[in-house]
């Protein structure tokens, strides 16, 4: 047994080499039961899960994905680069972005998972949740400016955000034609066409022109790419993904409450990489 975790659950980690199908499965399996307990939690403290909840938890998973890029741009030497300025100083000689179990899958989600959780529940109780977005917006706005010094590749983001933002409106086109035409449901398909958009212009322009060889992480991911020679099939599915899974959790649910949790789960799972991927390539790292 202690073999088994060696392989497939330590050393993908420490040797930067991604996921394999056990630990996906594995985590797949730990994440959905955490998401299980969490709606039963949800609703027996009568907590709202409403428009307004979900946009709330955004800005939570822009922190994790910041910080995420904080560590990929120390462990690679891009932050070292910068080093002169105050603030890339204080980062890597505080050493909490070192590449570690908290910093990295899985662990920074959750840690940042357990930092969401904390502040939905505790702000519940203090009947203030007006106050869950802001703390989350705080939380991510202290990574970007940490971030901020090495940010530079911006015509490459900006191919990322345009061809996102066009996926988004086919799909978003394609929801009202069905009449599920909501702010959740488009929210979940930028989400995942930005992974995908930024996934395709990472690997397939981006990697390339600055002579770094970038390759997917994700065992789903990697099979989908192997189908052509080129990233941007998985941009496709992406948003046929996250465009069919909406209707779907419209047409399948009638409980609205349910509907917005699952939709949550979706948007996390496609914004989180998607902003990660992002950031790492506007910092070059």
């Amino acid at each position: 047994m202690q073999e088994l975790i060696q392989q497939y659950f330590v050393d993908p980690i420490w040797q930067r080499s991604g996921y394999n199908a056990v630990n996906t499965l594995v985590y797949a399996a730990i994440a959905l039961a955490i998401a299980w307990v969490l709606y039963k939690l949800l609703r027996r403290e009568r907590i709202a899960i409403d428009e307004k909840f979900v946009v709330s938890i955004i800005p939570f998973i822009l922190f994790g994905s910041t910080a995420r890029v904080i560590t990929d741009a120390v462990d690679t030497g891009v932050m070292e680069l910068y080093r002169g300025n105050p603030i890339v100083d204080f980062v890597l000689n505080s050493g909490i972005y070192a590449y570690s179990y908290l910093t990295v899958t899985p662990g920074i989600y959750v840690l940042v998972g357990a930092i969401t959780i904390a502040a939905v529940f505790g702000f519940n109780r203090m009947k203030r949740p007006e106050l869950i977005a802001p703390l989350g917006i705080v939380l991510w706005l202290s990574q970007l400016l940490l971030l901020s010094p090495i940010l530079q590749f911006w015509s490459y983001t900006i191919m990322a955000l345009a061809l996102a933002l066009g996926g988004t409106y086919a799909g978003y086109l394609i929801l009202k034609q069905m009449k599920v035409d909501s702010l959740v449901g488009n929210l979940v398909i930028f989400g995942h066409a930005l992974d995908g958009a930024s996934t395709f212009v990472i690997i397939d322009v981006f990697g390339p022109a600055v002579g770094k060889n970038y390759f997917e992480q994700h065992v789903l991911s990697r099979a989908i790419g192997a189908l052509g020679d080129s990233m941007f099939i998985y941009f496709l599915v992406k948003v046929a993904f996250a465009t069919a899974a909406m209707i779907a959790v419209e047409k399948d649910s009638e409980n609205a409450q349910e509907k917005l949790y699952i939709a949550l789960l979706l948007l996390i799972f496609g914004l989180a990489p998607g902003v990660r991927d992002v950031l790492r390539m506007l910092a070059g790292a």
